[in-house]
């Protein structure tokens, strides 16, 4: 077991495994402290290092606040993803967060999907 399952006892989030993709929810209220958000894309990268050829699946839906460390720290765990022949995929956006990747053309880079369903589908095809 890796560190960044370790989080999910804090309550922060909460991961499982569904039909082979590790499903990461942010699990408390909304989130918008941002050293909570870079604490769990730290270990979720270092999942990723440690589980080569990972997919996951990272729920936005209940962050509403992502800084410019954040979304360096979301390029950086796509980057370690590929690198490890992994799929990382984001969905649940909050409007505010669809903007900003938008605006940041983040969109080019990142699978963006509107609901967990059609995220969990695309791994399947």
């Amino acid at each position: 077991m890796t560190s960044f399952m370790e989080l999910t006892k804090d309550g922060i989030v909460t991961a499982e495994a569904v039909e082979g993709v590790l499903v990461v929810n942010f699990s408390r209220g909304r989130i918008r402290e941002e050293r909570e958000i870079l604490r769990i894309l730290t270990e979720l990268g270092k999942h990723i290092e440690e589980n080569q050829g990972s997919d996951v699946l990272i729920n936005m839906e209940n962050i509403e606040y992502l800084s410019s460390a954040g979304l360096g720290s979301l390029v950086g765990l796509l980057k370690k993803s590929r690198k490890t022949n992994g799929n990382l995929r984001l969905c649940c956006l909050q409007a505010t967060i669809l903007e900003l990747f938008e605006v940041m053309r983040l969109t080019k880079i990142f699978e963006l999907f509107e609901t967990y369903q059609e995220a969990l589908s695309a791994y399947q095809s």
